[in-house]
C-alpha cells in the first residue's frame, strides 16, 4: 500500500497518468475491493477508467482504511450470517461489473509513452506546480510545425469533447439503474465512452508525444555548441527571449523525448547536419546529377520509336555522354547492355531512312 501511494502522489495535479502511475492505481482499485465503504468508488472508476480524476480520492481511502487487514477470518465450519451476506454481495458486484465492461470496453493505447508530468504541461497550469515556470501549448506554437500547431489548436475541443462525452455516458447508465431498466441501449452508451477513452489515452497522448520531440529538437538546435547557427539566428531575430532561456524552458521536453527513444539526440543531430547549407547544396546538385543521369537512360530505353539514322545518333550521343559525364552513376554492365539496344537499332534502320 506504501508503495502506491509513493507512486500515485505526484499524480495529484497530473491530467494524465504514466503506465506506473495507472498500474498503482488499478492494484489500489483491487485493495478497495473488499471494503464495503469503497464498493461504489471502485465499481465508478472501474466503469469510466477516468483515473486522473479519481487519484486524491483514492488515495484518501488508502491513507485512512487499513484495507489490507479488513479482510473477514473465515472460520472452519458452516459459514457465519455476516461472512453469506459478504459474499452474496461480492457474486452481485462481481456479476454487475462483468456486465458493465461489456458497456465500456478497455482500449490498449501504447500507454509506454506518455506525455510529460511535471505538473500538467498540457494545457495552462493552474496552481502553484513546476508547470508554472514552464511555457504552456500556446506559448509553445511558434516553435512547432504548421501540421502540429493545426493539432496544439484542437486539443482544447478535444478535452471539452472527452469531458463531455464521459459526462453523457455516466448520466445514461445511472439513468438505466435508476429506472431499472434500458432506457439507453448499451451501443449508445458504448460509443460515448469508448471515445472518451480514445481521446484521453490514444489522441491527446499522440499530440503531447509530439510536441515532446519538436520541442526537444528546438532545445538540439539552439545548442550553442553543437547546434543549428541558422536556426538560432532565426529565433534571435525573431524572440525577444534569448535562446539559451528559451533551453532553459525546452529541457525538460528533450529529456522526455530522449527517455522514450534513447537515438532521438542522434537522430537530430543527423537532421542538423544534414540541413546545413553546404550539406544542402552537395544534396541537391547529387539529386540533380543523377535526374540528368535518368533523363538521357529514358531515351535510351524507350521503345516507341522509330529505328531511323536520327535515332541511331541520339542512342550513340547519349550513351557517349553516359560514359563520359555520369560513370559515377551507370555501370559498365549497364552501359553494354545500352549499347545492345544501339546495335539492334542500327540493324533495324531500313536502307532508304
Amino acid at each position: 500500500m506504501e508503495e502506491i501511494i509513493r507512486i500515485l502522489t505526484p499524480a495529484l495535479s497530473a491530467r494524465i497518468l504514466t503506465s506506473d502511475q495507472r498500474e498503482a492505481f488499478e492494484r489500489g482499485l483491487t485493495l478497495l475491493e473488499q471494503n464495503p465503504r469503497a464498493m461504489s468508488f471502485v465499481k465508478e472508476s472501474r466503469r469510466f477508467r477516468d483515473y486522473h480524476r479519481r487519484v486524491r480520492q483514492l488515495l484518501t481511502y488508502l491513507q485512512t482504511m487499513q484495507t489490507s487487514r479488513t479482510e473477514i477470518k473465515r472460520h472452519v465450519g458452516r459459514p457465519t450470517r455476516e461472512e453469506q451476506a459478504l459474499y452474496a454481495e461480492q457474486q452481485k458486484e462481481k456479476a454487475l461489473e462483468e456486465a458493465r465492461r461489456s458497456l465500456f470496453p478497455d482500449l490498449k493505447p501504447d500507454l509506454t509513452l506518455q506525455p510529460l508530468t511535471y505538473g500538467g504541461i498540457v494545457a495552462n497550469p493552474n496552481g502553484e506546480t513546476i508547470a508554472s515556470t514552464m511555457p504552456n501549448l500556446m506559448q509553445l506554437r511558434p516553435f512547432l510545425s504548421e501540421r502540429l500547431q493545426e493539432q496544439v489548436n484542437t486539443v482544447r475541443s478535444l478535452r471539452n469533447e472527452m469531458a463531455a462525452k464521459a459526462e453523457q455516458a455516466k448520466t445514461m447508465a445511472e439513468a438505466n439503474e435508476k429506472a431499472g431498466r434500458p432506457i439507453y441501449t448499451e451501443e449508445e452508451i458504448a460509443l460515448l465512452a469508448t471515445r472518451a477513452v480514445k481521446i484521453e489515452s490514444d489522441i491527446l497522448p499522440r499530440i503531447y508525444i509530439n510536441v515532446d520531440r519538436e520541442i526537444g529538437e528546438a532545445y538540439l538546435r539552439l545548442s550553442p555548441r553543437t547546434g543549428d547557427p541558422e536556426y538560432i539566428v532565426r529565433i534571435e531575430k525573431a524572440c525577444n527571449v534569448p535562446p539559451q532561456n528559451l533551453r532553459a524552458q525546452f529541457r525538460p521536453f528533450y529529456d522526455k523525448a530522449l527517455s522514450r527513444d534513447p537515438l532521438f539526440a542522434q537522430s537530430v543531430a543527423d537532421k542538423i547536419a544534414n540541413d546545413r547549407p553546404e550539406v544542402k547544396a552537395a544534396r541537391d546538385a547529387a539529386a540533380k546529377h543523377k535526374a540528368e543521369a535518368d533523363a538521357l537512360i529514358k531515351y535510351i530505353m524507350r521503345k516507341d520509336k522509330p529505328s531511323t539514322k536520327a535515332r541511331v545518333k541520339g542512342l550513340t550521343d547519349r550513351i557517349s555522354q553516359l560514359r563520359k559525364d555520369y560513370a559515377d552513376i551507370v555501370t559498365e554492365d549497364e552501359l553494354k547492355g545500352y549499347e545492345a539496344i544501339l546495335e539492334k537499332t542500327k540493324s533495324e534502320v531500313s536502307p532508304k531512312a
